[in-house]
């Protein structure tokens, strides 16, 4: 239930870690930078968050590199800090109704305020500490674009010369855009079941040939989830079904249904909507993408290049062994 609170912490920030328990006595710092502290309790919930990511992605973190990634989470802190005292110091100012619309779009994904109040609790945070968190991760992101990405720009030989060193990359294999109607039958299924479920597909067929339309049969009749879609199963290129299944889908054209197909699934049959041969993406095509691609891949590397320079000048102790 908190992933839609989750969602918006891509930059999470220390200062916005629970606000519950405010009154408790106030814990031991992480770090300090500029005399600013990042609390313990801020930094053991990142990493807490961190690893929750990390699980829901099923990866686990070995125990010997748990060090290491402590380490990485308070640099990361360390980092958000610097760029948020600087944006400060820039005067930069984070509308409190663009917090509030930031707010009332997260409890719009859930069904009631209860369901809200819920997620944030297994969050172990409050309203108010997620207004913090989106006014610090706005603020940290108006002085990147400030200070760092609007002066970046990728020249269009830069995006050409991409291209071009990457052909691999620009190459759409032959792919086909395919409806289907499953009728289950298990590989070591009686032959008598088999024969019922391979008779159900050939009445099937004998209305298609007829003029029934193949989608709504799928609709009616098909065993497989996409039946919901009308058996449509959208583009795939070869490697991505069952031996059979590809087979016989990559030798019709469009508009043709096939005979009847059996899979350890069951039995098939299978129109193709459409039919695409191997190409290339012309670069009008992909430039957009590209320039998109490089700028940011710049962006990042001028943004660590602007935090180093930010900490060149200031005063950062750490207190985590």
């Amino acid at each position: 239930m908190a992933a839609a609170i989750v969602a918006i912490m891509c930059v999470p920030v220390s200062a916005a870690a629970a606000e519950k328990g405010e009154k408790d006595k106030a814990p031991a710092n992480a770090a300090t930078i500029n005399g600013e502290g990042i609390a313990y309790k801020d930094f053991d919930w990142e990493v807490a968050l961190y690893s929750k990511r990390m699980q829901a992605q099923g990866k686990q973190i070995p125990e010997e590199f748990q060090g290491q990634v402590k380490k990485d989470v308070l640099n990361d802190m360390i980092s958000r800090e610097l760029i948020l005292q600087e944006s400060k110091k820039k005067g930069i100012k984070v509308d409190p109704q663009f917090v509030q619309k930031e707010i009332s779009a997260i409890q719009m994904r859930y069904e009631d305020p209860e369901q809200f109040k819920k997620a944030l609790a297994e969050m172990n945070m409050t309203e108010d500490a997620l207004k913090k968190q989106i006014t610090q991760r706005s603020a940290i992101r108006d002085l990147i674009d400030k200070e760092v990405a609007s002066k970046i720009t990728v020249s269009d030989k830069d995006t050409k010369a991409f291209y071009d060193e990457n052909p691999s990359l620009f190459k759409r294999p032959e792919e086909v855009h395919a409806q289907h109607i499953l009728i289950k039958s298990e590989a070591d299924a009686e032959e008598k079941q088999k024969k019922a479920s391979r008779q159900t597909l050939v009445d099937i067929k004998k209305k298609i040939d007829a003029g029934e339309d193949f989608g709504a049969l799928a609709k009616a009749h098909s065993q497989c989830p996409s039946a919901q879609n009308n058996g449509d199963l959208g583009s795939f290129s070869k490697g991505k079904m069952v031996p059979a299944f590809e087979t016989a889908a990559f030798a019709l054209k469009p508009g043709q249904v096939s005979d009847i197909v059996e899979t350890n699934f069951g039995y098939h049959l299978i129109k193709v909507l459409e039919h695409s041969d191997p190409q290339t993406l012309k670069y009008e095509e992909v430039q957009p993408k590209i320039n998109a691609s490089l700028r940011n891949q710049k962006v990042q590397t001028e943004v660590q290049k602007y935090v180093e320079e930010l900490r060149k000048s200031a005063k950062i102790e750490i207190f985590v062994k």
